[in-house]
């Protein structure tokens, strides 16, 4: 009997993971509202179909399929991503990496919360364009990443499974063909309870997927996905909803037309354990997916549960033949029927002769329907519950007040008979009962006029951990998250901190509503927005720069250190400002006090840091902290905000990274002409350049000529449309004496005849093994001997890639090679970075990942740079 219980409660867990909606997607949830999300909501309860689709980066989905499974065929349906996609390159900001990632897991969300999908991932980082299924398996534990899988496919435990990919080389990327290799293993392993037995220590259960599939490509399909049927209900094609959520991969340049008319996606069918039509119609031919098939379908014996699982289908079937989009509250007994006979089949499981697994499997499918009929009858009757906190941010130790707000249409028929807000452990949740019960004061809650309302007063432990993405809490582990014991593994983002629960009676029966708990306020723009509610420091500690570029010398070195300070305290703050700085190395002053009166006050104090003489070349650390009272703050605090996507706040160490080295630089002056977003610039400064950022006036009418060398930013030609305008303005700049350096480009630079001379650069023309030797071809042509001597050790301690989007061809009779360097197995590549003069100018285009190193602190990458910059100084080659 034990083993029964556990397993049954194993199964509740799950579902509760799976209900949680972890990370609030900040767009609307248009389809799921009114008249439209009830009728969606009365379809899912005619079934118990699920599909998983698998991928391997965030844009990888078939979304499409996702968008008809779930709002045509109304599945579960989650797609599962090896990646965040932190290896890309952002469009619309400078983040980059972790930070990246984040962005891109809030970005899927956004997609899903269009196209009704769910979204989990594995602990993998993108660590960049990969060609090889090998490269992929040397850069990731296989096991790790296999068996992160096993955990979704036993979590959400999907009747069919869809690979995107083949596990072949006509994948493309080596992150492709890894997803596709894996989703077979992972398929067959979530089966068999000897793969991976810890997670079923941890309550989880081994799952047989029914069918699985991989896109079809070149081979002839089984099926075809009808996406480009119209759906009555929102009055959309399932193809126009998936093209909606695809627009929110904003930082990939994605935002794309939402296609009409006739469209599908081709799956073909791979393994199967149920007897399916041929040609198959749906995915899930051969699959009892019907409300009475539950019991087979979760390994009862006939005729367990028979009565009640007729009298749910009867129940869901009358309310959906009933409703009148008018009406809706008409359909409420019907929907309170359905409930009661799911609660009546939940609690005749326990005595049924089926085996404990069996149990378990049938109370997670019925759970999914009491849910759905409890919210299907809120629904129905006009309820909406939302609960408010009084700020979006609380500081550890502090407190804030929650309203728990009901509302409902007059003259409905419900009676509040419970509510509460969770909170996690150690908080303290108290009720503020009686008077103090009035609605908080807040001119927004002041125009709402709630049917009921509930306050609490919550109070934060002093050592509450501060709220940021789960998988960023640990140390990263090579090119994988560290996961510790209790985060909620595979989930874009932890469950909702808090959340409000309002038990009622409506129909004769019990339901109670949860929510998370959100802040809300009102931009004079963009109007309503809605935050969840986050625990930070009082204090955060920043420096102007985490990286600092000394060199060498034999006499002592002074650069400004600025140390900001921001309060987060709703009260005044005062303490002191310091550095911890490396042996032998000293500020002025030594520390600095500051008050800060209230919250989001901001302060900062400079420091004059002198490096010693004789300092050797290598790598050292400056650390800032905030002495308050007895404690001490020193993280820093990276917000990332966007229009379309929720705040999100990371917390790194308040720390400066100092490289010493053998830099040599000469006077300029640099335009810098920003592309998508990088960090080029701050490298430039932090070598001591005078660098000015050439902005579309600038570029169109200013005298381009007072700059020594101008500097074009990654992707200019997609993300500055002045910058393809005045193509002619910058190639007389050129004419006139001026050097130009041109960083990587996607091909359509090369296709608007943007370089001075012919070259071509396709896609897949990079070089993306970080190690990848490299040779001179030239090695004294000026770029490698002024004012740096360059060698190959400036070429050692690169991060993610050598170079993207080099010339595959080009006039050599203008062009001269600079560098060439090769991915094992392929031809060497010599079109990385090219040389041509142009009139009395210069003119280089550089492919190499420079916008990566200099952020990163690679030495040899600041070396060759500033060759590059000081090209216009040096000697003719």
């Amino acid at each position: 009997m034990a083993r029964a219980f556990t397993a049954v409660v194993a199964a509740s867990l799950a579902v509760a993971l799976l209900l949680e909606h972890p990370g609030h997607a900040q767009v609307r949830p248009i389809y799921d509202q009114g008249a439209s999300g009830l009728t969606q909501l009365l379809e899912r309860l005619q079934t118990t179909a699920s599909a998983l689709h698998t991928g391997a980066h965030p844009d990888d989905e078939d979304s499409a399929f996702i968008a008809r499974t779930a709002r045509g065929d109304h599945a579960r349906v989650a797609y599962m991503a090896l990646n965040r996609g932190e290896g890309g390159q952002n469009i619309i900001g400078t983040e980059l990496f972790d930070a990246l990632g984040v962005i891109r897991t809030e970005e899927l969300l956004q997609a899903r919360r269009l196209d009704g999908g769910e979204q989990f991932f594995t602990r993998t980082f993108d660590y960049g364009f990969s060609k090889t299924l090998a490269e992929a398996a040397a850069k990731w534990n296989e096991h790790d990443v296999l068996g992160d899988m096993v955990r979704v496919i036993r979590t959400f435990r999907p009747l069919v499974m869809y690979s995107r990919f083949t596990g072949t080389p006509a994948d493309g990327h080596g992150h492709h063909q890894f997803a596709g290799y894996l989703t077979p293993l992972a398929f067959k392993a979530a089966a068999d309870p000897a793969q991976f037995p810890e997670q079923l220590k941890e309550g989880l259960r081994a799952w047989r997927v029914r069918k699985l599939y991989r896109g079809s490509r070149n081979e002839p399909p089984t099926v075809q996905v009808q996406t480009g049927m119209l759906d009555p209900v929102t009055g959309r094609t399932f193809g126009e909803i998936s093209a909606e959520g695809r627009s929110q991969h904003k930082t990939q340049e994605m935002g794309t037309i939402e296609p009409r008319g006739p469209q599908s996606s081709g799956l073909r069918l791979l393994e199967s354990s149920v007897q399916g039509g041929t040609p198959e119609q749906s995915v899930f031919d051969g699959i009892d997916v019907t409300v009475p098939g539950l019991a087979a379908l979760a390994g009862l014996p006939a005729g367990t549960l028979r009565a009640e699982l007729a009298a749910m289908d009867t129940a869901a079937k009358k309310a959906l033949a009933d409703y009148e989009p008018l009406t809706p509250a008409a359909i409420i007994p019907a929907l309170a029927d359905g409930l009661r006979a799911t609660r009546a089949a939940r609690s005749a499981l326990p005595s049924s002769t089926a085996t404990p697994d069996a149990r378990a499997d049938a109370d997670f499918l019925l759970a999914f329907k009491e849910h759905d009929f409890a919210e299907a009858i809120a629904t129905a009757a006009g309820i909406s519950i939302d609960p408010l906190a009084d700020s979006e941010t609380v500081v550890q130790g502090g407190a804030l007040t929650v309203t728990v707000r009901t509302f409902a249409p007059q003259g409905a028929q419900i009676t509040v008979t419970a509510d509460q807000v969770t909170a996690p452990s150690g908080w303290n949740v108290e009720s503020l009962a009686g008077a103090d019960n009035a609605p908080a004061p807040n001119a927004f809650a002041a125009r709402d006029v709630p049917s009921h309302t509930a306050r609490y007063r919550l109070t934060v432990p002093a050592d509450a951990p501060l709220t940021q993405p789960y998988f960023l809490q640990q140390k990263r582990q090579g090119d994988s998250y560290a996961w510790s014991d209790d985060a909620p593994k595979t989930l874009p983002f932890g469950p909702a901190p808090l959340e409000g629960h309002v038990t009622m009676e409506v129909g004769g029966v019990s339901i109670t509503i949860t929510r998370p708990v959100q802040y809300r306020f009102g931009d004079r723009v963009r109007g309503e927005l809605r935050r969840e509610v986050n625990v930070v420091p009082a204090v955060v500690v920043g420096l102007d720069s985490r990286l600092l570029i000394v060199p060498l010398g034999t006499t002592p070195a002074q650069q400004r250190l600025v140390v900001r300070a921001t309060s987060f305290a709703p009260q005044a703050t005062s303490g002191t400002l310091r550095l911890r700085l490396p042996q032998g190395w000293t500020s002025v002053p030594a520390s600095v006090p500051f008050t800060l009166a209230t919250r989001g006050d901001k302060t900062s104090a400079s420091f004059v840091v002198t490096a010693p003489a004789g300092r050797t070349a290598g790598t050292m650390e400056i650390g800032a902290e905030a002495q308050v009272g007895g404690a001490v703050f020193s993280r820093d605090l990276q917000l990332i905000a966007y229009p379309h996507i929720q705040t999100h706040r990371l917390y790194w160490p308040a720390v400066a990274t100092v490289q010493v080295m053998d830099l040599k630089l000469v006077p300029l002056r640099v335009g810098y002409i920003m592309g998508s977003g990088d960090q080029v610039p701050d490298a430039l400064r932090r070598m001591g350049v005078n660098v000015t950022l050439i902005d579309d006036e600038m570029l169109a009418t200013g005298d381009l000529s007072t700059f020594n060398t101008i500097v074009v930013g990654v992707r200019a030609s997609e993300a500055r449309p002045e910058f393809v305008a005045n193509n002619g303005r910058l190639r007389q700049y050129m004419e006139q004496g001026g050097t130009l350096i041109v960083q990587y480009q996607q091909p359509d630079y090369v296709m608007r005849g943007l370089p001075p001379y012919a070259a071509q650069s396709p896609e897949n023309s990079r070089v993306t093994d970080e190690t990848a030797p490299v040779q001179m071809l030239a090695p004294k042509h000026p770029l490698f001997t002024f004012p740096n001597l360059i060698t190959a050790a400036d070429f050692g301690g690169w991060v993610q890639e050598r170079n993207l989007y080099a010339f595959n061809t080009f006039d050599k009779a203008h062009y001269t090679a600079l560098l060439q360097t090769v991915d094992p197995g392929e031809a060497p590549q010599d079109g990385g970075e090219v040389y041509a003069e142009v009139g009395k100018g210069r003119y280089v285009y550089t492919a190499f990942a420079w916008f990566r190193q200099l952020p990163a602190g690679v030495p040899g990458a600041y070396r060759q740079f500033a060759n590059l910059i000081s090209l216009s100084k040096a000697p003719r080659p």
